[in-house]
């Protein structure tokens, strides 16, 4: 039905700006998948990126599910069930 064009996942790269839509709010983050890319898991562990800047600044801002936020690969990591890789997301600093 989409006749947008994805990106292979073999072109994400850790520290790429990407766009995210928020796909859901879990205890210790977020859930998103990313836009223009193939299918794949992505989160943002906001516990474990606290002292991060741009996550601290994201956590009180609480993205609601459905939005698009610019967002980091943080890690591309290989993940144990379909697709296979797991990206680990962290927010842009706040230069």
């Amino acid at each position: 039905m989409a006749d947008k064009a994805r990106r292979p996942l073999s072109e994400l790269r850790q520290g790429e700006a990407v766009q995210a839509v928020i796909t859901g709010h879990q205890p210790w983050g977020l859930t998103a998948e990313l836009d223009g890319y193939e299918p794949v898991g992505a989160s943002l562990d906001m516990i474990r990126r606290s002292s991060e800047p741009g996550v601290a600044r994201l956590a009180r801002e609480l993205p609601p599910v459905g939005v698009t936020v610019d967002l980091v690969v943080g890690e591309v990591r290989a993940w144990h069930r379909e697709p296979w890789i797991w990206v680990d997301l962290t927010a842009p600093s706040t230069d």
